[in-house]
């Protein structure tokens, strides 16, 4: 008897069940699309973030190049001129050269001392 009910009714409960299940389906897929959407809109102000952070982070290293580079020219240039008065004068602007960071330290020991 139950089959026979079945076929007096061709499809309709079916057709009711399957629509609402569609929709059921429709709802979770839309419900997880939003889902996933929200999570791409978190990855995509992460990675924005990450790219800020790493311009930020360039800039700061080719700021402490261009200091390195300066220090190094400045002790470059320094050598240099030490090089040239000690050709110039002879080794005896080594010794006045000495005499005058020796003084220099004292002043500044003294200075440091006195400063307490």
């Amino acid at each position: 008897g139950n089959m026979n009910h079945r076929s007096a009714n061709p499809g309709k409960p079916n057709a009711a069940a399957a629509a609402t299940s569609a929709d059921l389906l429709e709802s979770q897929n839309e419900a997880m699309l939003s889902n996933l959407q929200g999570k791409i809109s978190n990855l995509k102000n992460i990675t924005i973030a990450i790219g800020d952070e790493v311009k930020e982070q360039n800039r700061a290293l080719e700021q402490m190049q261009n200091g390195m580079g300066s220090t190094d020219n400045l002790l470059a240039s320094t050598m240099n001129k030490m090089k040239v008065m000690y050709n110039s004068h002879g080794s005896m602007s080594i010794v006045y050269v000495a005499m005058f960071c020796i003084v220099v330290f004292v002043v500044l020991y003294l200075l440091i001392r006195l400063g307490r």
